[in-house]
């Protein structure tokens, strides 16, 4: 992620800001969507059945994001009473989040692979406006591959530890239910050592190499 205090770093943050606030959206709207199936009807009564990112951007978190290019998206709070199976239910709405990027990210792939098909691939690169609309949609496929492989990862508060609470024996339930209470520890870990290229990288890059052979057919 690019700091806007970076050389040159504001001109590329309005560069990529299309694809963040798509990313953004179609993440949190994605948690939304899928609780609201499941039955949690609040979803439509706060809004977030949209892509609009007015409706998932914290302001906080964009502001965070702009200025040292960290941040987060409006949280999508869950209503899990009217779920018919609430474990169930929680663990596919903290999985639909990822899941809806990772479609996003594939949906646009195809269509670039549809470019090339029919020849429209010479327009975005000799066409000065088709450049600027190539780097917006790799930035987007860019943006979602990151969003979906940080956010499964199984550290509270992300989607990948509520995705595993769903699948952990009884007994370690508990154990994640109180290491929610260190959160902001486990974020700091993250983000302020390797761990997180351990995961990232190579996660990202088997998700490229999908993403490469559907171009390659």
């Amino acid at each position: 992620m690019i700091s806007i205090f970076e050389e040159g770093g504001l001109i590329q943050f309005l560069y990529f800001l299309p694809a963040l606030l798509l990313s953004l959206s179609i993440h949190e709207f994605g948690h939304a969507w899928v609780a609201y199936k499941l039955g949690d009807n609040s979803q439509k009564a706060r809004g977030r059945l949209t892509l609009s990112p007015f409706a998932h951007i914290d302001p906080i978190g964009f502001a965070a994001i702009a200025l040292i290019g960290i941040g987060w998206g409006k949280p999508v709070m869950v209503d899990d009473t009217n779920f018919e199976k609430r474990g169930k239910g929680n663990m596919l709405v903290a999985l639909a989040g990822p899941g809806f990027n990772v479609v996003l990210a594939v949906f646009i792939t195809v269509l670039l692979k549809l470019c090339m098909v029919f020849g429209l691939d010479v327009w975005f690169v000799n066409n000065s406006v088709g450049t600027i609309i190539l780097e917006i949609l790799l930035y987007t496929i860019m943006f979602n591959v990151s969003f979906a492989v940080f956010n499964l990862i199984p550290f509270p508060p992300l989607d990948g530890s509520k995705i595993l609470y769903y699948f952990l024996p009884y007994n370690a339930k508990g154990i994640m239910a109180k290491m929610e209470e260190y959160s902001f520890v486990f974020l700091a870990i993250l983000f302020f050592t390797d761990i997180i290229d351990y995961i990232m990288v190579p996660a990202s890059a088997a998700i490229y190499f999908v993403l490469g052979l559907i171009l390659s057919i």
